[in-house]
């Protein structure tokens, strides 16, 4: 028993792992990426411009600001077109039906569509960052091992997104699933001052208490995204700690095991006929 346990075990990380293989080559050839890949290094050479109009002494803060919006936006922006798109071509193209009739359970098409992203997604963000810190170099610019904590914790956020627009993707179609995920995004870049709100003494919610339960299940549901920025603590020079780095992978890890799990049941009552 044991033995047929290891034995699909393993045939199932097979399937996943060749699933993932197929749709890392798929978003390389993918036009949208490729396009979203020089405009995002373009954002970065277009940072030395914006560095060398600063005020003096004000040059590598920019870069480094700057560059750190880039990496964190056009990733979010991937993530999300990807996430859009990959699954939905999949359907669209009819090639799943090539695959579900076929020895491959539904939660593998799932796990190798999102293990696929995050393949493409690691490799835009090391392009990205190598490039970026390159320019830093160029410039004179400190590279810290705080800039690279950073970038994990971008990273982090990256990968969370990406779970989003793949548990949207699961039951809808690319524009919706594009606009609900970036939603997501937004509110979760701002969470936060839902939350100070509801503490609050006075304001939208003590002015209009009937909203109260909406702005608590949006604190709860919605991840708070301000977690994995570490840009201000580069700026500023304050050291990020290994123990916040472990907090926010556990709390990132979270939030994208239940995602995977709604993905994977959202997408076992499609229908496809």
């Amino acid at each position: 028993m044991k033995r047929r346990r290891s034995g699909a075990w393993r045939f199932t990380a097979l399937r996943v792992a060749a699933l993932a293989g197929n749709t890392f080559k798929e978003a390389v050839r993918n036009r949208a990426f490729i396009g979203l890949m020089f405009l995002a290094g373009a954002f970065l050479a277009f940072s030395l411009v914006l560095s060398s109009l600063a005020v003096t002494g004000q040059g590598n803060r920019v870069l480094l600001d700057f560059g750190f919006f880039s990496i964190s936006l056009f990733g979010v922006l991937i993530a999300i077109v990807m996430g859009a798109i990959l699954l939905h071509k999949e359907i669209d193209k009819k090639t799943i039906f090539t695959i579900i009739p076929k020895p491959v359970h539904r939660f593998e098409v799932v796990l190798g569509k999102y293990f696929g992203m995050l393949a493409i997604l690691i490799v835009e963000v090391g392009v990205l960052s190598v490039l970026w810190l390159g320019l830093l170099w160029l410039k004179g610019a400190p590279v810290t091992p705080e800039i690279g904590k950073a970038l994990l914790l971008i990273f982090l956020e990256i990968v969370l997104i990406t779970a989003v627009a793949l548990m949207f993707s699961s039951f809808s179609r690319p524009v919706l699933t594009g606009i609900l995920a970036t939603g997501v995004f937004i509110v979760g870049r701002v969470v936060y001052l839902v939350g100070e709100m509801l503490t609050a003494r006075g304001g939208l919610f003590v002015d209009h208490p009937g909203l109260r339960p909406f702005g608590e299940a949006v604190v709860r549901v919605v991840p708070d995204l301000r977690v994995f920025d570490g840009s201000q603590e580069v700026l500023l020079e304050i050291p990020i700690r290994g123990s916040y780095l472990v907090s926010a992978t556990g709390y990132c890890m979270s939030y994208v095991l239940v995602l995977l799990a709604l993905s994977v049941l959202l997408f076992q009552r499609r229908d496809f006929t």
